[in-house]
């Protein structure tokens, strides 16, 4: 009995501890520090309620700026990105059932340099402070830039130094890192051009075909822009190059003048100069070598090549192209040479000699002649006829300035050409008979194109050989025997019937592929070895022919006389009822077949 009464109180005792009561609570709790731009989620979760509804509301009924989503026991509000209207106290209400209800809050806190009145800007240099600036009566709502300037005068000493601008957020009650952001920059003074100078190696008067160097040497931070200049005879300015060296590797005549160096720093805009006299002393030199209108021209242009020389005495002067010896005379200054409407072969270097008693002068130029393509040719390795399976090299050259491009293409079934290779050689491997047929190179520029053509035969030996016996390989002695062969080749086969005999072999043409043995007898019977070959190979097949002999006169009558022996037997009651019914007949006076077959019936 006691130990009846124990089973239900154990049994409530369980229902009763499996009944958790309604909670609720904020994940994070009481306080969050949320940087501008990320995003941030608020979890509202609750416990001991089947189901449960939330509400999300910020203390001042502020827009929440953000996104609710409500799931079977939690909800949650995304803040995706941050920003400063999210800076509230939130808050969460569950209801559960009519009767129940649980509030929380948390509250929201942002920063990037945000509260601007927590921010402090430090500027050092080498460990040292240099500046410190707080931005503490800042009451600012907004999330901007701060900016901090301090102005001193760097020393050559300061070249290198690091300088550090340090930014803290230091708010003890709240969580976050970074508090502190470093940047550091290393300190350059700029300074200069000054002490300017030119000095010219081996001096200032070379002889003419010696080396001159001139350097120009000046004190500046940042390194400053070089330009050389030099004075021309008719008082212009020539720029020559942006460098601190100028370097003549021969010298001539005409680099004799004042060279100018002039230094320019670009940071703290100063520019400098510094000149030097060069006079060059020694034989000629030639001043000028042009070719008009261009040094590159097209076929057909009129071109004129002009060569000048100054020296002293005055220099003779010769103008030729280079492989050619022949000497177009003395010139005074200014010779020209004409080429009218140039060609292809006019192309190349011309030369210039200038020559006086202290020494000659050469200068070359040369002349650039574009055309279209020309001479375009196709060879073919090792032939244009060729054998199933080899290797085909084709390869298309031609002439043409600029080089021409080279394409190649292929001429289909339906006569169109078909491109299928960009490169002067086409290599085509183990060659089917696919392979076979016109293939065209082009070259081309954008002076004109040219083609060539070439036609490639893939020999292909005696394939899938048909042989047809008509009537049959087995005949009757007197009958026509027609024997045709059909196969594919390149080149066309050529056949070849043989009759193996045991004496002598007896060889048949064909025509287009037939044989005709005419009126066989017994003699024809036997085997035949029908070749079929062209230049890549050959195929033989093998024929039985079997001849059958004619029945002799004698055997031929034995059938006639059975047959007419049959014949009288039969006749010979049949005329004699006919007679007997037609006497019957005539004494009666009238005859029915028909009557007379029932009567003798």
């Amino acid at each position: 009995m006691g130990r009846a009464s124990q089973a239900p109180l154990l049994i409530l005792y369980v229902f009763m501890t499996a009944v958790k009561a309604f909670e609720m609570e904020i994940i994070p709790a009481n306080r969050i520090v949320a940087q501008i731009g990320e995003t941030l989620i608020l979890t509202c979760n609750t416990t001991g309620c089947a189901s449960p509804s939330f509400s999300w509301r910020t203390q001042m009924d502020n827009p929440l700026g953000g996104t609710v989503n409500n799931h079977r026991t939690y909800s949650t509000l995304t803040m995706n990105p941050v920003s400063i209207v999210n800076s509230h106290d939130y808050l969460c209400t569950v209801f559960c059932g009519e009767k129940e209800k649980k509030e929380k809050s948390i509250k929201v806190e942002l920063y990037y340099v945000y509260p601007s009145d927590h921010l402090e800007v430090l500027l050092k240099k080498e460990g040292y402070i240099l500046h410190e600036e707080n931005f503490y009566e800042d009451d600012s709502t907004n999330t901007e830039t701060k900016t901090v300037t301090y102005s001193f005068n760097p020393t050559a000493e300061d070249i290198g130094k690091e300088i550090t601008c340090v930014a803290k957020l230091p708010i003890a009650y709240m969580d976050f890192e970074p508090k502190e952001r470093v940047t550091s920059q290393k300190l350059n003074t700029n300074f200069g051009p000054k002490n300017t100078i030119i000095t010219a190696s081996p001096g200032n008067s070379p002889m003419e075909g010696d080396p001159l160097k001139l350097t120009c040497v000046t004190e500046s931070n940042p390194p400053t822009q070089i330009v050389w200049r030099k004075h021309l005879a008719d008082e212009s300015i020539q720029h020559l190059i942006e460098n601190n060296i100028l370097s003549i590797p021969h010298t001539r005549f005409t680099d004799s003048g004042l060279y100018i160096c002039e230094v320019i720093n670009l940071v703290t805009n100063k520019t400098e100069k510094a000149t030097v006299d060069i006079v060059i002393q020694g034989s000629p030199n030639i001043t000028e070598l042009s070719i008009e209108p261009s040094i590159t021209v097209r076929e057909g242009e009129n071109v004129s090549i002009q060569c000048s020389a100054e020296g002293n005495p005055p220099p003779k002067i010769i103008l030729r192209r280079k492989s050619d010896s022949a000497d177009m005379g003395s010139y005074s200054e200014g010779r020209i040479l004409l080429l009218p409407s140039v060609t292809f072969l006019n192309g190349g270097d011309y030369e210039c000699i200038a020559e006086n008693k202290f020494g000659k002068s050469k200068s070359e130029i040369t002349l650039n002649v574009e055309y279209g393509p020309k001479n375009t040719m196709i060879s073919v390795i090792p032939a244009t006829a060729v054998k199933e399976g080899e290797t085909v090299m084709m390869k298309c050259t031609s002439s043409g300035n600029p080089a021409p491009v080279i394409s190649w293409k292929k001429k289909t079934a339906t006569g169109e050409l078909e491109k299928m290779f960009k490169d002067a050689t086409l290599p085509i491997q183990n060659v089917k008979s696919q392979d076979m047929g016109l293939y065209e190179c082009e070259a081309y520029n954008q002076f004109g194109r040219e083609e060539k053509a070439v036609k490639l035969l893939v020999q292909v030996p005696p394939q899938n050989i048909t042989v047809l016996v008509y009537p049959s390989e087995n005949v009757k002695e007197g009958e026509n025997v027609t024997i045709t062969c059909s196969t594919y080749s390149n080149p066309p086969s050529q056949m070849v019937l043989k009759k193996v005999h045991q004496e002598k072999e007896i060889i048949l043409s064909s025509v287009n592929g037939t044989f005709i043995l005419y009126n066989v007898t017994k003699n024809d019977a036997g085997r035949y070895l029908l070749d079929v070959f062209n230049e890549a190979g050959n195929n033989v097949k093998v024929i039985e022919i079997s001849v059958v002999g004619r029945l002799e006169k004698t055997d031929q009558m034995i059938p006639l006389i059975i047959a007419f022996s049959c014949v009288t037997a039969i006749a010979v009651p049949v005329v004699a009822i006919l007679i007997y019914l037609s006497r019957k007949a005539k004494i009666n006076g009238s005859y029915s077949l028909v009557k007379a077959l029932r009567l003798k019936v």
